[in-house]
């Protein structure tokens, strides 16, 4: 067995781990990836002027990541001006104005008071998870929807239509059903978008998808970066830790004076054996959404009737939303021909899609799409299929209390991944990683470079 030393050693090549080995590039250290790319579930496809991001959809946040993407110069295409659509019995209807929307629609008077219901509810709540966590009001409203599933915006709702679009939101933002997940996560979200979109701050697109940084910090990595390199388990002691891989020769070991995990939660468990019962617990009450996406590069020309959203939500079809990668690239001028959409699926809709064929979804989801846009017969590729198991974490009702145990390192052993923060997406997870970097640094001896 070959064995190496090195001063840290990061498990996991996510946006997590990407952001946490950069952080400490300065330093001595190793990365460990176990499949042949970096990125995890940042994932993008090019073709000419256009991209499709095939697992994580847009970039939002503060923080680090925004930081990353200026620091490297990674142009960001505008989403200014950008809307967001309900596709419902036939029609399009822009959601600038939800109240509004519901009486341009075409829904019954059942399905308004039901839509509106809904929306009331979402919105009593969200302005609460907006405010200081040590306000006593909002520590109460948070701690009731901590408590209690996201179908309680559900009770007592007669109308199948908004019953429809609440699972469609739940699993096109979070990938699970209103009632696995606590309400907390579901009305924070829900609560931005039904308000003002334009509140998620830094929402936007890097031009040539969310894997032109991860690219970046790979490549800024060199050869401390080692793919195809399965961990298969992670102890340590408070001097150090022993971390045990495979690589093309066979079995190899690292020793290093810190790590930091940056896996899935059920992975972390299976490679760290020796994880106390409270940190065991903790990680399995992470839970995580179900995706299947299907890309479709496009060749239409002119302006057409999708331009100018960056989203459409399609509750009643086989996909939940269709996302418009080239709206970012649609500014004042001609239009430049063709295109990319995305079209998405989760929860119980995306379990039930992956007993099926690739060629089977991109048929059903190629349908769908050509009777929302029957103008684009012609004029798709051919489908790109990704199925994801275990994308955005989430809690069921009660699980986020054990949540401050897993901020908390392991001795030598740092952990990292948007499972750590409140509202999880990919700019917590590139947070989770520098502060897990910045941990690990304030712990080691000053380096002598």
């Amino acid at each position: 067995m070959i064995e190496l030393e090195t001063e840290v050693v990061v498990i996991g090549a996510g946006m997590a781990g990407l952001m946490a080995a950069t952080a400490l590039s300065d330093r001595d250290v190793v990365v460990l990836e176990a499949t042949d790319r970096a990125g995890g579930r940042v994932e993008s496809v090019r073709q000419g002027d256009y991209w499709i991001n095939l697992g994580t959809q847009f970039t939002e946040g503060t923080g680090p990541l925004i930081e990353a993407l200026e620091r490297h110069q990674v142009a960001m295409g505008t989403l200014a001006g950008k809307k967001v659509a309900l596709a419902l019995h036939g029609k399009q209807v822009d959601t600038s104005n939800p109240f509004g929307l519901m009486f341009r629609s075409r829904m019954t008077f059942l399905d308004r008071l039901g839509l509106a219901a809904v929306g009331a509810r979402i919105l009593a709540a969200a302005p609460f998870l907006q405010m200081n966590p040590g306000n006593r009001l909002a520590k109460r409203v948070r701690a009731k929807l901590d408590a209690l599933s996201a179908s309680y915006v559900l009770r007592g709702i007669g109308s199948e239509v908004a019953r429809d679009m609440v699972r469609s939101w739940s699993g096109q933002w979070m990938g699970c059903e209103p009632e696995e997940t606590a309400a907390t996560q579901f009305v924070f979200s829900m609560g931005i978008l039904l308000t003002d979109p334009a509140k998620v701050p830094n929402f936007s697109l890097p031009e040539g998808g969310n894997q032109t940084l991860t690219d970046v910090l790979a490549t800024d990595l060199g050869d401390r970066l080692r793919l195809n390199s399965p961990v298969t388990s992670v102890e340590w002691t408070e001097d150090g830790v022993v971390v045990d891989y495979a690589d093309e020769n066979g079995p190899a070991r690292i020793r290093a004076r810190r790590a930091i995990v940056a896996v899935p939660s059920d992975v972390a468990v299976k490679l760290m054996p020796g994880l106390p019962p409270e940190y065991r617990s903790a990680f399995d009450d992470i839970r995580y959404g179900r995706y299947v996406v299907v890309g479709f590069f496009t060749h239409e020309e002119g302006p057409q009737r999708w331009d100018d959203y960056i989203a459409v939500s399609t509750p009643q079809l086989s996909f939940q939303a269709m996302f418009n990668h080239a709206a970012a690239l649609r500014g004042p001028g001609a239009r430049k021909p063709g295109g990319a959409l995305a079209c998405f699926a989760g929860g119980a809709v995306a379990d039930n899609l992956f007993e099926l064929t690739d060629e089977e979804i991109v048929n059903r989801f190629t349908a769908d799409l050509l009777s929302l846009y029957p103008e684009l017969e012609g004029k798709l590729d051919e489908g790109i299929v990704r199925r994801h198991h275990r994308v955005v974490p989430f809690w069921a009702p009660g699980g986020r209390a054990s949540l401050p145990t897993l901020r908390r390192h392991l001795g030598p052993v740092h952990l990292a991944g948007d499972y750590q923060l409140d509202m999880p997406s990919l700019a917590d997870a590139a947070s989770s990683g520098e502060r897990a970097a910045e941990q690990v640094r304030a712990s080691l001896p000053r380096s002598a470079n």
